[in-house]
């Protein structure tokens, strides 16, 4: 008889995919052999070696075991020099080692126990003549100087996203340069959905068996879900008939990209997950974000998280963007590659109308929208040219005030008349000033291309929930979507408009 080691091309030939290689063996997962039985929607994605890779995916679909037989895949036959296999902390890392890993290998000691060498430091392990790297991605130290040639990132969302980056930089020299990214979402526009879009978006159609037509159970649920017979089923978007789970074909939303590969996985087609407890949490949920991330697996966001670029547009009024104001007006300046100056004035009847918006390359050219707005107080975001910022500050002092977030400040902002700084908690600002334009508070002026940029940029922003690693509580905090520079010029602004609000204006003309 011929030995497990033996029936494999030491190049992988014999087994051209995960799939094949780990139904071939078989691989044993849980005491039981590899099957694609009850996960027909798992074959597919098991063959594609498609060297960039996005998986968004609802909880408990066995994606994250697919990652671990393609990195020892990899390893083994694909002649991996290293993987680098991310979470979002380190202890999220070693857990992964202790409970998923290390278990496999235990299960399978006659090949890929034997492929297998634990080395002295934590969190790496030999495989074949590969190195794997569990890191977490909170840590720049764990991402410096690792060559290798696949990284997988998991629970992307979870993880700070300019590590990303960073990691990407560790393939600089392979001649693979793979990448595996997967994750449960969040919010739109984020982590793991803003990846997924960039791809050729992969989903699981289902066929119905009576008429031939096809289904995507995420574009059209809740209607996917009847209620027949005092039970729930999967129907037809077509003749309303059952659905099997079984009977599918992955389609591409965008075939004609071919760059990135992405698939979408929900529990809405899951063999293990009854459709009826599916509808049932839908409609009793009080958490429609957790539903929508980890049951269907698509991004959501409460509305009264993220302010759209309609409901911004819907407070344009009929003044255009003026040149000079006799004020007394407040200003916020942000900082990038340009300055975006945010230029508003307190009304009677409002918190704010806005009358200025512009984009400048010179820090000079503020000193001319001082004079010219007649501006009390400036709020400007100290970083990353606190020199510039605090230059200017100094030609206008008592007027003009470096910002720095302090996440640990609570209620109100710090000013600080001889340091020219003013401190505040970063979400709480942000939550004034998104408030203002929820409740309709603020003026703008009428609609035009800057306006339209500066309501996408107050899109760009959204609030997410967040929990810490070492304590368990949980914060919410707003994170960049795209471009958002005139989202804190804004917050700036509000922040100075609202300061002494009531002495500041006592006695003025504010129509």
């Amino acid at each position: 008889m011929t030995s497990i080691e033996g029936r494999f091309d030491p190049q992988g030939d014999n087994f051209h995919s995960i799939g094949a290689w780990a139904e071939g063996t078989p691989i044993i997962l849980d005491g039981k052999p590899f099957t694609f039985h009850k996960h027909e929607y798992l074959r597919q994605p098991y063959q594609d070696n498609h060297p960039y890779l996005v998986e968004m995916k609802a909880a408990q679909l066995g994606l994250t075991t697919k990652a671990i037989l393609k990195v020892l895949y990899g390893a083994r036959y694909r002649g991996y020099k290293g993987v680098l296999y991310l979470f979002p902390s380190r202890s999220d890392a070693l857990d992964f080692s202790r409970s998923r890993v290390a278990p496999l290998i235990e299960d399978n000691p006659a090949f890929i126990g034997r492929w297998v060498r634990d080395t002295d430091a934590a969190g790496i392990k030999r495989i074949w003549n590969s190195f794997l790297y569990l890191r977490g991605m909170v840590s720049r130290v764990g991402l410096k100087s690792i060559p290798v040639d696949l990284i997988c990132f998991d629970e992307l969302d979870e993880a700070p996203q300019k590590a990303v980056d960073m990691a990407m930089e560790r393939m600089g020299h392979s001649e693979f340069r793979e990448s595996h990214k997967l994750s449960n979402p969040t919010i739109p526009d984020y982590g793991i959905d803003k990846a997924f879009q960039e791809t050729d978006q992969r989903y699981w159609l289902l066929k119905c068996e009576k008429c031939g037509a096809y289904t995507c159970l995420e574009d059209t649920f809740p209607g996917c879900l009847l209620e027949v017979g005092g039970r729930v089923i999967r129907a037809c978007s077509s003749c309303q008939g059952e659905l099997n789970p079984s009977v599918g074909e992955w389609v591409a939303k965008r075939p004609g990209v071919t760059e990135k590969r992405g698939y979408h996985y929900s529990q809405l087609f899951s063999h293990y997950v009854d459709p009826g407890d599916i509808l049932h949490q839908y409609r009793t949920t009080n958490n429609l974000q957790d539903f929508y991330n980890l049951k269907i697996g698509v991004a959501y966001v409460e509305a009264e998280n993220r302010l759209s670029v309609e409901e911004v547009l819907a407070l344009c009024g009929n003044e255009g963007i003026a040149s000079s104001d006799s004020g007394p007006c407040t200003m916020g300046v942000d900082q990038g590659k340009d300055l975006h100056v945010v230029i508003g004035k307190r009304q009677w009847d409002k918190a704010g109308k806005i009358v200025h918006l512009g984009v400048y390359r010179d820090w000079e050219e503020l000193d001319r929208l001082m004079k010219n707005f007649n501006v009390s107080r400036c709020v400007v975001d100290a970083l990353p040219e606190t020199r510039n910022a605090r230059a200017f500050a100094e030609r206008h002092k008592g007027k003009v005030f470096l910002n720095y977030y302090q996440e640990r400040q609570k209620g109100k902002y710090k000013w600080n008349e001889k340091d020219l700084t003013v401190a505040c908690n970063r979400t709480e600002a942000l939550d004034a000033s998104h408030n203002e334009v929820m409740q309709g508070q603020v003026v703008l002026p009428k609609e035009c291309g800057i306006v339209r940029e500066f309501a996408q940029h107050l899109h760009n922003v959204a609030k997410k929930l967040e929990e810490d690693e070492e304590t368990g509580s949980k914060r919410y905090v707003y994170v960049k979507l795209g471009p958002d520079h005139f989202r804190h010029a804004f917050n700036y602004e509000a922040m100075a408009r609202q300061y002494g609000m009531d002495s500041l204006f006592d006695g003025c003309d504010l129509r």
